[in-house]
């Protein structure tokens, strides 16, 4: 198990044995997702400044069921709040401080990321 003062902590081990896949790839898998964020992020700010809530859903849905697949419950938390406001059709002020949350959620699990790959 990996900690890190950021609060994200994932057992690779506990994970890989839930998702029946060996350790390496489990991680493979969650830093290519890992990657895929700025990608995403870039898409839903995009879909906030043109107020396409069907594109933001659907972006915070792959973010959630991805995230949610691999146990990466921080990152899936933080979606959890803003995919509801989006949905709930809250006012474009509240959803920049989600994505704002989301933004630093995903920062903070690329950082936990790149020290796991440092040490294995």
């Amino acid at each position: 198990m990996v900690s890190d003062n950021n609060s994200i902590n994932i057992d690779v081990k506990q994970v890989s044995e839930e998702l029946r896949i060996r350790p390496e790839i489990y991680l493979k898998i969650t830093m290519s997702f890992v990657n895929s964020l700025s990608g995403k992020l870039k898409i839903l700010s995009d879909a906030m400044s043109s107020n396409d809530r069907d594109q933001m859903r659907m972006t915070l849905h792959e973010i959630k069921g991805t995230a949610g697949n691999l146990r990466l419950r921080s990152l899936a938390a933080v979606e959890s709040m803003m995919h509801d406001a989006v949905k709930a059709g809250e006012p474009q002020s509240r959803l920049s401080q989600y994505f704002e949350a989301l933004r630093k959620e995903s920062e903070k699990l690329q950082q936990y990321m790149n020290t796991i790959a440092r040490q294995n």
